[in-house]
């Protein structure tokens, strides 16, 4: 996704995710019809658990965990199969859920033991002994006797697990995505709220036009978070859930999307189609 001077503490990994900054992403202003998005009938106080009508043709935090398994146990079978045995460590499940940053910080305890910067988590790199890594790229054609898939090991899992096509099949999915976050922004109850949540951080002592100023702020690159930082994330998300920013924003957006889907409905069969038979093939794989 592309972003203005991005910040890396709104970094999510995949998915996941550097949601809280898609606001720098261009999208067209509404079409005909289009709904300008509706105060929140809902209150949040959070968005760890927040589910956004496309996430169903996008991969979530808990996609991409299913599909990191099934990948591990393909690349486990295909190096023994080559007799260069190997054995993926446990994952974790401390991943950033799907829409936890997406409008910006939202957990008043990481604020105030963490600011804006994203918590260790556990991404962990792919551990293969360099000795193996000519078997996972494929840059050798035979090892022991025994002929290495076309494109290594990580070749043979990206084609059971159609990857490429996956990717290809998801760009329409994340434009709608970007473009939904990027015109809620500027929906009328959006608009107000993220004007109350400025007057709130004012009255806190800190001057921001909107939580992403605040969590872009070059004062809080540093790698490690200073009291400063806690002290005004942790304003941002009281203020937040004051105002009931991410309800109202979330339930806007929804709206958006809801739209875009039924706009779309017979060009988001095939990426649905395309998560589904990824998904299925990952299960698959791990259960082997």
């Amino acid at each position: 996704m592309n972003v203005a001077t991005p910040s890396t503490r709104a970094c999510a990994g995949m998915a996941v995710l550097l949601l809280p900054l898609l606001s720098a992403c261009s999208a067209g202003t509404a079409g005909p019809g289009e709904p300008p998005g509706r105060t929140a009938a809902r209150s949040l106080t959070d968005s760890k658990a927040l589910e956004l009508p496309l996430d169903e043709y996008l991969l979530t935090t808990a996609d991409a965990g299913v599909l990191a398994r099934g990948r591990d146990s393909i690349m486990q079978r295909c190096l023994n199969g080559l007799g260069a045995p190997y054995t993926p460590k446990a994952r974790g499940n401390t991943d950033i859920e799907t829409n936890e940053r997406r409008y910006g910080l939202a957990d008043a305890e990481l604020a105030k033991q963490h600011g804006y910067h994203v918590p260790d988590m556990d991404k962990r790199a792919e551990d293969y002994p360099s000795s193996v890594m000519p078997l996972v790229t494929g840059e050798v054609p035979t090892y022991n006797g025994v002929a290495v898939p076309q494109g290594g090991c990580i070749g043979e899992a990206q084609r059971e697990l159609h990857e490429v096509e996956l990717q290809d099949a998801l760009n329409l999915p994340h434009k709608l995505n970007m473009e939904s976050y990027a015109k809620s922004q500027k929906a009328p109850a959006v608009v107000k709220a993220t004007e109350e949540w400025s007057n709130c951080m004012k009255e806190s002592g800190h001057a921001y036009p909107d939580p992403l100023a605040a969590i872009n702020d070059k004062e809080f690159s540093a790698a490690i978070p200073g009291p400063h930082e806690k002290e005004v994330a942790l304003a941002d998300v009281l203020c937040k859930q004051k105002v009931n920013l991410i309800g109202i924003w979330s339930d806007a957006e929804s709206e958006y999307q809801k739209f875009a889907i039924e706009a779309n409905k017979s060009t988001l069969a095939a990426p649905l189609a395309a998560k589904q038979k990824t998904v299925a093939a990952a299960k698959a794989a791990a259960a082997q």
